[in-house]
């Protein structure tokens, strides 16, 4: 629907994932399935720092990803069996928590976007990476064990909130820069900075203010 919004806190990211409002509010989730909607009135309403971006937007630019913390390496095994289908993780490298795998174009090509990673026969896959996996450079996961656990989420660099919100007559607020401290200086009285006194003693007295 068009007026619907995932609405985003732009203050952190997981690797290159936005965070978005959990459902019901709760908590704030890259996994897109774990995400409340809003209308554009509730949307636009809250603090400057949460992004509204259109729901239709978002999911056309949204891939699937696997969080390393959902994959369980006993549950794997028993699905390793002559005849799967196999998914091959390039080790030891996260964007986040997202896991990068060997990619379909080629054998050097590694994406953390599993719709771009190739997908084996489980026999042709583990001659081919039997000295990487020996070394745990690779390692075979059953793809109905990863489908089971894969997300939709979307990458920073896949969006842009000029292009989302054209047409929307949305204008985002700029956030407020937060206002800098300031101190006496304990020799003349003066207004320092938090920033000035780090940086050199009073210009005025010459005292030092650094805590």
């Amino acid at each position: 629907m068009a007026d619907q919004f995932y609405l985003q806190d732009s203050r952190s990211y997981v690797g290159d994932g936005l965070t978005f409002h959990g459902k019901e509010h709760r908590g704030y989730y890259t996994d897109l399935d774990k995400c409340h909607l809003y209308t554009q009135e509730q949307a636009c309403g809250h603090r400057d720092t949460d992004i509204p971006w259109p729901k239709d937007y978002i999911d056309a630019r949204a891939h699937h990803g696997v969080d390393c913390q959902l994959m369980d390496e006993q549950a794997n095994q028993a699905m390793l069996v002559p005849g799967c289908r196999v998914y091959v993780q390039v080790c030891g490298d996260w964007n986040g928590n997202d896991v990068y795998w060997v990619g379909a174009k080629s054998r050097g090509e590694v994406t953390e976007n599993l719709d771009l990673a190739a997908e084996m026969e489980f026999e042709g896959a583990s001659f081919m990476f039997a000295d990487q996996a020996q070394s745990g450079q690779r390692k075979l996961w059953a793809c109905a064990d990863i489908d089971s656990i894969r997300r939709r989420l979307v990458h920073r660099h896949r969006v842009s909130i000029k292009d989302a919100l054209r047409g929307t007559g949305i204008k985002l607020i700029k956030p407020k820069k937060p206002r800098e401290m300031m101190f006496n200086c304990h020799g003349c009285g003066r207004f320092i900075s938090d920033r000035q006194r780090f940086q050199h003693d009073c210009l005025n007295c010459g005292a030092d203010n650094r805590p």
